[in-house]
């Protein structure tokens, strides 16, 4: 004969509260890791500090356009952007649509750190691409509100256009408009 022992009140009711807790706890670890795998959270953006506009100058960006041009496309990239790698394409286009007109816009890759160089490099050159120059800039002090960004510049510095994010067929076909 066995003996029937049930499981007191108490302990199904903690067991359950417990199973709920956890089921909750997981459900929030989910959102909090979808939302960081398809919305990263970027050095800045709206409300965490003011954007890059158009007519403002920049030391910086004076800096980094080759010397003898008139203007420079400056596209703001870094490591582990996947906005960056998916616009790396588009680059590739870019650079091939200007050598063919003979444009004298330079295209500039810039990058936040030194070390993000070689790997940001290494990622044109994978898709065919060669920047005329690779710089480092504080995205910050220009005000890039995420990666990837596109800044038309003129040989002084001064912001002629601002394209951010992954472009659309629209937005890449406005970008193309300027070589």
């Amino acid at each position: 004969m066995a003996i029937n022992n049930p499981v007191p009140q108490k302990k199904s009711t903690l067991d359950t509260a417990a199973n709920i807790a956890i089921i909750i706890v997981c459900a929030i670890a989910a959102v909090v890791l979808i939302r960081n795998q398809f919305f990263p959270k970027q050095a800045a953006g709206p409300g965490n500090m003011p954007q890059i506009e158009k007519g403002e100058k920049y030391a910086q960006l004076k800096d980094v356009v080759p010397a003898g041009a008139n203007r420079a496309l400056v596209v703001a990239v870094q490591p582990g952007c996947h906005f960056c790698n998916d616009s790396m394409p588009f680059y590739k286009r870019l650079l091939d649509e200007r050598n063919q007109k003979g444009s004298g816009v330079k295209f500039v890759a810039a990058v936040p750190s030194d070390d993000a160089k070689p790997q940001e490099a290494q990622k044109f050159a994978a898709v065919g691409a060669q920047p005329d120059n690779i710089a480092k800039v504080d995205f910050a002090a220009i005000k890039v509100p995420g990666t990837p960004t596109l800044v038309l510049v003129d040989n002084n510095g001064k912001v002629l256009n601002v394209w951010v994010g992954k472009l659309d067929d629209g937005g890449e076909k406005e970008v193309l408009k300027v070589l």
